[in-house]
């Protein structure tokens, strides 16, 4: 089974699916692989890009508010939905409230909100969420999926910092995004969730793929047989992965990891030159070189050197060959450096990057 986070993993930044991404879970799904959705968006906003999959949904599924709700298939049919009363979160009503952040509440198919403003409409628009307004939200008594505070980042972190002691053992208690901070029951976690779904489906949770971007994913990728961070995650993410993509979410991350872990149609590049400028190699070649130069006295391999010609001239002069000659030695190097190394494009990458920078 393969769980896909949407937001900044398997979406880019324009909230589109690549066509690399699209054809690697065709081929992953013609596989046999069951495709799992796996986001903390309410299913209203997932319809259209499940949409977009053109795959076998017989024996796939989507989960939704980060594990409150299970879906099977497309169109998506409700199987499972974990509920917590809305009554148990008056303090994070409360809070809310006192710090003039929006607060939406999530049921099934729906977003229920007190207000529409501008922060929300937004929200609505890019999620195409069904919604209803009720006069007051500390209110409302019936059972929800999750609670999702709105607002700007600075605000939310000091919610966040206030209410953790007082729901700590109560609730999970996450950043989804810079200006989402969500509440979630004891239990509704997206590692739960999916946890349940393969043990259900009767799946070896060791033979699941996971990816994510955010701290809404740990569960998911601690969780999995491998945990996948793509390029682009938050740091404590990339922390707990067992795999960090080269590419980013804008640059097909979720094909780059269906290739290499389930099509196994990764090309390796062991002994390939790959050109590159290698900046330390080349400086500390020219430092040696400018040493002797002056060492020795070799006026021609000196980048500044001082030139006397008596009763023409005299002055600094830039040595052009003091540079090209370290620059053609660097790429020397480098090639037969890469040559020896049997370097391939990741451990190029990790070297470059760092595995978990």
């Amino acid at each position: 089974m393969l769980f896909l986070d949407l937001d900044n993993t398997l979406l880019s930044s324009n909230l589109s699916i690549s066509e690399e991404n699209l054809r690697a879970i065709r081929e992953a799904s013609k596989k046999g692989v069951k495709i799992v959705i796996c986001t903390g968006r309410g299913v209203f906003g997932v319809k259209s890009i499940a949409e977009q999959f053109e795959i076998e949904w017989e024996n796939c599924y989507i989960i939704c508010l980060n594990g409150g709700a299970v879906y099977k298939g497309y169109p998506p049919e409700l199987i499972e939905e974990k509920l917590f009363d809305s009554n148990s979160a008056g303090i994070v009503y409360e809070t809310a409230h006192r710090y003039s952040v929006d607060i939406q509440i999530y049921r099934d198919n729906c977003l229920i909100v007190e207000r529409i403003n501008e922060r929300i409409q937004t929200y609505i628009d890019k999620h195409n969420a069904n919604y209803k307004v009720i006069d007051s939200i500390a209110d409302y008594d019936g059972k929800i999926s999750k609670i999702l505070l709105n607002g700007d980042n600075e605000t939310l972190v000091k919610i966040q910092k206030e209410l953790m002691p007082k729901v700590s053992g109560k609730m999970n208690c996450f950043f989804t995004s810079d200006i989402y901070l969500e509440f979630t029951g004891l239990g509704i976690t997206k590692g739960e969730a999916m946890e349940e779904l393969a043990d259900k489906l009767g799946i070896d949770i060791k033979e699941t793929i996971a990816m994510g971007d955010s701290f809404n994913d740990m569960s998911m990728i601690e969780t999995a047989g491998l945990g996948v961070a793509v390029r682009n995650a938050v740091k404590p993410l990339k922390d707990k992965a067992g795999y960090i993509t080269k590419s980013t979410n804008d640059e097909s991350a979720v094909a780059e990891v269906i290739d290499r872990y389930i099509l196994g149609v990764t090309k390796s590049t062991a002994g390939e030159y790959k050109f590159r400028l290698p900046i330390r190699i080349f400086i500390i070649i020219l430092v040696i070189e400018q040493l002797l130069a002056h060492a020795f006295s070799l006026n021609a391999f000196k980048i500044l050197r001082y030139e006397y010609v008596y009763g023409v001239s005299e002055g600094y002069k830039l040595g052009i060959i003091g540079i090209i000659i370290p620059l053609v030695l660097c790429f020397i190097v480098d090639y037969f450096n890469q040559r020896t190394k049997g370097e391939d494009e990741e451990e190029f990458w990790e070297n470059k990057y760092g595995k978990k920078g």
